[in-house]
């Protein structure tokens, strides 16, 4: 990287990244080798200066640039810049954009890549620049790895809304430079006896789309039986009151309310939740506020030195404003619109009407009946008369 630049350069702001050097990387070969997170691993040692030299940049944007992208790839390869230069190609139609990707692909490279970006040549203004808003560049990946996996176990877990979830437990297998054991899956068809072709979206630090044919079990091959989902029962209004198929459901809850956008419980997540509820069996999702010190401290599975913590959060929730509670009883609306209704209190809530929710920015009329439908529920009504009787702020008589 040049230390100093001079002549257009001298005063202006690039965009690029910076890579972990290589020398003849193929990444239809070798695949990314955990490289962004090298990377990342390397700028936290800045006192080691000989392995920060192992890092380069290649810089991708010149904001308010030269017009023509022949002056300003020459203008960055006589300023030290030169991979921009080498490894930017003019192409026509979308056939020329394939067939590079495709070499480049195959290529032997200096750095790890994922995919090529196709921009034109020309671009507006920086300051018409806002994120996710780049109209005239596209990045283009290179095509998904792809596996096959043995299937351990299939899991089922039903979120706040009701939303059933399916997480498949792999044996270990390697999808690029990544060990996968555990996916989130969407079936995308069936293939035939014993095999279900899944497509599965795996979050790495360098995002791809991963596809694997998941071999599940077969009665005819093994004798295992195959996992059955839970009842489509649920939805946005169920499991505000415990119960034994309500289990899934009703921890959901637990957690999103805990959340920090919500009533911000500081230290209990998923564990603590079920822990607490398993021992004091709560009737419903606000019931931990009646929890003394002494339960909190007799609770298996929650250290003595935490328990003193939660109560102080559980009293702090208390004080909490009253909006972060009817996010917490689920209330169908964003936050943005919840603090643009006014609403300072229960009763004003419950009487307002479907007009007044339409009027909410990003609130259409399905929006705005589902929040009648949401404040008209029993299980509603009933918390929010608990929550008074609780002298919750806003609920008050």
């Amino acid at each position: 990287m040049p230390q100093t630049v001079s002549g257009p350069l001298a005063n202006s702001t690039l965009q690029g990244e910076i890579f972990l050097q290589r020398e003849g990387h193929i990444q239809q070969q070798m695949g990314g080798i955990n490289a962004r997170a090298k990377v990342a691993g390397l700028m936290m040692r800045q006192d080691d200066s000989d392995t920060l030299n192992s890092l380069g940049v290649f810089v991708w944007a010149w904001p308010d640039g030269p017009q023509l992208m022949s002056d300003r790839l020459k203008e960055l390869a006589t300023a030290g810049f030169t991979l921009t230069q080498t490894y930017t190609r003019a192409v026509k139609n979308a056939d020329e954009v394939a067939r590079v990707r495709n070499e480049w692909w195959k290529a032997e490279l200096p750095f790890v890549t994922d995919g090529v970006v196709v921009r034109a040549a020309k671009e507006p203004e920086s300051r018409h620049w806002l994120p996710g808003q780049a109209e005239w560049l596209v990045a283009w990946k290179y095509q998904p790895v792809a596996q096959v996996a043995e299937v351990k176990a299939i899991q089922f877990a039903v979120g706040k809304s009701g939303k059933i979830s399916v997480v498949a437990s792999l044996a270990p297998v390697m999808l690029d430079d990544k060990k996968v054991q555990r996916v989130n899956i969407v079936p995308s068809g069936a293939g035939r006896s014993g095999i279900l072709r899944l497509v599965i979206r795996f979050s790495s630090a360098l995002p791809v789309r991963v596809f694997l044919a998941l071999m599940m079990w077969c009665g005819a091959v093994q004798n295992v039986q195959k996992p059955t989902p839970p009842e489509n029962r649920f939805n946005s209004l169920t499991c505000y009151f415990a119960s034994d198929v309500c289990q899934e459901q009703f921890i959901s809850r637990l957690v999103w309310l805990g959340a920090k956008q919500v009533l911000g419980l500081d230290g209990i997540g998923e564990a603590g939740w079920r822990a607490l509820h398993q021992t004091h069996r709560f009737e419903h999702i606000f019931s931990w506020l009646l929890l003394t010190p002494e339960q909190l401290q007799n609770t298996p599975g929650i250290a003595k030195s935490k328990s003193a913590q939660l109560w102080h959060q559980f009293n702090l929730a208390r004080k909490q404003p009253f909006t972060r509670w009817v996010m917490a009883m689920g209330i169908p609306l964003t936050r943005a619109a919840l603090n643009a209704s006014d609403e300072r209190s229960w009763s004003q809530l419950l009487f307002s009407t479907e007009q007044f929710w339409q009027q909410l920015p990003g609130t259409g009329s399905g929006r705005a009946r589902q929040v009648i439908e949401w404040k008209e529920n029993a299980q509603i009504k009933k918390l929010g008369s608990w929550l008074a009787a609780q002298q919750i702020t806003g609920f008050e008589p």
